[in-house]
């Protein structure tokens, strides 16, 4: 069987009774139907044999019942979904790995796949799912049946075990699904459309498998086509290195922006600005070579685009510390963060879906695929990898020692911000030469590492200061709001320890940086 659905990520409470109202404005008679829980466990090979030949396998449990359903992993259709489905009922108890299937359609299926390969569970994804009942009364074609729907508002928790260091484990969402019991694609392609337009939902770009998947850290790309190795040596020329690392950059932009639109992982969101730094940081490197105006043009839409990327990520990362303090009083503020982030994230829908975004992607394509003109093949066809990283970082190494000595136990925050911008662009100037050189600049990155942290946890710091102060800007000084204030003045203190801590810290990491890079 197909099915055929669309989904939104739902931001705030109040945007599923909108969208209840603007389907019974346009004709639909809304039958609320119950919730329930229910939790699904997702699984494939250590291979990943059913991934590569694009399915999906999940057993759901609820209401004592258990069923296995395989689910196609292609087939989109603009907004709508279109995928085969497969299912068959479990019996008895289901063990998590290796899973065990009886004979049935799910079973034959598998065996043309897996052969004797054991299933094993990749992550679980828990939720309660409110369902409604929807039909239409008047009917917009004429001769046309009845369109009925079913609408599901998932509030789902995703847990995965870590495969990087940087994946976050857990992930929480809300998700609006509309499935078509009735009709075709174009059919609910026209009800989606009302969601967007009228209800402001934003439209779901992944299934909960490639969530499941993020959460633990990996992306569909990189395990359908592990990243090769540059085939680019020392001795090539350094404008072939120059035009490969600016195609893999773009290659992140773009696998990222449907993940920081939805934003539901927030390492989409950082993923994608990292990437536009490293951009940034190499084409001003290489400003002589690509030429000023061309590095002037895009610097400056990239900076544009990164800081609002940068104001939903620092939501993300204030809002995170704040949770992490345990302070049992400071809901409030919590609440306060969470305002901030979905407002945050709202913004940047707009920028990511806006023209001046399309339009600066499709430049920087263009621009990359063109490759080096012949003017830069004459004037730079011999300047090799070896020779531009001995001078490129022995010149940025210079210039961040001399910024570092400058800063003594009294210097602004704000110098150490600088610092540690500078610090990130030598970090990025070090992993692009690492690409062909990566055992010559291993350590003096591990000690630029060790930096950035420092000078990075002073400024989330400085960060979650401002957002306190803004907070208690809103708070009325009264008696009824007495409370809050004294919680946000210890929170305040705590920030303004953590800073002090830092920059004790930091004086400590910038002795052993300048012993390790000398």
């Amino acid at each position: 069987m197909h099915e055929i659905e669309a989904k939104f990520i739902v931001r705030r409470p109040g945007q599923i009774d909108r969208a209840l109202c603007v389907l019974e404005a346009n004709g639909f008679a809304i039958a609320p139907r119950g919730a329930a829980r229910h939790a699904d466990a997702y699984y494939d090979t250590v291979d990943w044999s059913l991934l590569t030949a694009g399915w999906a396998c999940r057993v759901r449990r609820h209401h004592g019942h258990a069923e296995v359903t395989l689910k196609s992993l292609d087939d989109a259709d603009g907004t709508v979904l279109v995928r085969s489905e497969i299912s068959q009922p479990l019996k008895g108890h289901v063990e998590p790995a290796p899973l065990c299937i009886p004979a049935g359609p799910v079973r034959e299926k598998l065996d043309g796949i897996l052969g004797d390969k054991p299933l094993v569970e990749l992550f679980r994804v828990s939720a309660r799912r409110t369902v409604y009942d929807l039909e239409e009364t008047a009917v917009r074609k004429t001769g046309a049946t009845s369109l009925r729907l079913e609408l599901d508002v998932d509030e789902c928790r995703i847990e995965a075990e870590k495969a990087t260091e940087k994946a976050t484990g857990v992930l929480e969402f809300t998700e609006l699904e509309l499935e078509s019991k009735t009709g075709c694609a174009a059919d609910l392609e026209s009800v989606a459309a009302l969601l967007h337009d009228e209800a402001g939902l934003t439209r779901a770009r992944f299934s909960k498998f490639e969530r499941g998947l993020q959460a633990a850290g990996l992306e569909i790309d990189e395990l359908l086509a592990p990243p090769q190795a540059s085939a680019i040596s020392e001795s090539d020329p350094v404008l072939a290195l120059l035009y490969h690392y600016l195609g893999e950059q773009f290659a992140v932009i773009r696998r990222q922006h449907p993940r920081a639109l939805e934003g539901v992982d927030p390492e989409g969101v950082h993923q994608m600005r990292v990437a536009m730094r490293r951009t940034r940081a190499v084409m001003k490197s290489f400003g002589d070579i690509l030429g000023d105006d061309v590095v002037s043009r895009f610097n400056s839409e990239l900076r544009w685009l990164a800081r609002n990327l940068g104001r939903a990520r620092d939501a993300d990362v204030t809002a995170r510390d704040a949770r992490a303090t345990g302070d049992a009083d400071a809901g409030h503020y919590e609440q306060f963060l969470a305002e901030e982030t979905v407002s945050a994230y709202e913004h940047l829908v707009d920028i990511l879906q806006s023209h001046r975004c399309e339009a600066l992607e499709a430049e920087l394509r263009r621009f990359i695929a063109a490759g080096p003109t012949s003017a830069m093949q004459e004037k730079f066809g011999g300047l090799s990898v070896a020779d531009c990283a001995r001078q490129f970082i022995r010149s940025a190494l210079r210039q961040l020692l001399a910024h570092g000595d400058a800063i003594g136990p009294d210097s602004p925050a704000e110098q150490l911000h600088k610092l540690r911008i500078e610090a990130k662009r030598f970090r990025y100037l070090l992993d692009f030469f690492s690409t062909v050189q990566p055992d010559r600049w291993v350590q003096t990155t591990e000690a630029v590492k060790k930096l950035q942290d420092v000078l990075g946890e002073h400024q989330d710091a400085v960060t979650a200061q401002e957002r306190l102060t803004d907070y208690a800007a809103s708070v009325p000084l009264d008696e009824a709001h007495r409370d809050k204030l004294v919680v946000t003045g210890r929170l305040l203190q705590k920030e303004e320890e953590r800073m002090a801590a830092c920059r004790q810290q930091f004086s400590e990491t910038w002795s052993e940086f300048k012993r390790l890079v000398a």
